[in-house]
């Protein structure tokens, strides 16, 4: 059964990551939206881990997919204006996607810290880090190499990490 989820979570990861490329996940206007619905649902994923565990559990390779999901995402707010369209786009997105646990009023905020990410901290380890975790996952070393791998981007974590609790906070975390 582990096995199978396994290879359910990288061909899903995988699907996911070469869509960013069909369907030109990127800067344009048009896109802001779908990629804060991705971003949205995986803030959402991530958000429901911490409400059980009181942390972001960075052995669980779910959570290392979602953190991949966030980071490519998130990657069309790199450069961008506060007042642009996209920027706008993007914020909506995040309402969708989380199926509103992003709310109105904390949309810009989120988007907000999630640019400030993205555009302070070479995310692309991060990315690169959650493929190879699903890509390497099996039944009996799932943990280690999540770990392994993640251990190499600590930068990128830590920033992440830092924004997450940040955002969590604006859903009403402790």
């Amino acid at each position: 059964m582990k096995k199978i989820f396994g290879v359910l979570a990288v061909t899903a990861l995988c699907l996911f990551v070469s869509s960013c490329g069909v369907l030109g996940l990127g800067t344009g206007t048009g896109m802001g939206s779908t990629n804060g619905q991705a971003s949205g649902a995986a803030l959402k994923s991530l958000y429901s881990q911490y409400s059980t565990d009181g942390r972001v559990d960075l052995s669980n390779l779910n959570n290392v997919i979602s953190m991949a999901q966030l980071v490519n995402g998130i990657q069309g707010l790199k450069g961008i204006d506060d007042k642009s369209s996209f920027y706008r786009d993007f914020a909506a997105g995040l309402i969708l996607g989380s199926d509103n646990l992003v709310t109105q009023a904390t949309s810009n905020p989120v988007t907000g810290t999630l640019a400030t990410l993205v555009n302070g901290t070479d995310l692309s380890a991060l990315a690169a880090a959650g493929l190879a975790a699903a890509a390497q996952s099996s039944a009996g070393n799932t943990v280690t190499n999540t770990a392994a791998v993640l251990s190499e981007t600590t930068t990128g974590v830590a920033n992440t990490l830092q924004s997450l609790s940040t955002i969590f906070n604006m859903f009403g975390a402790e």
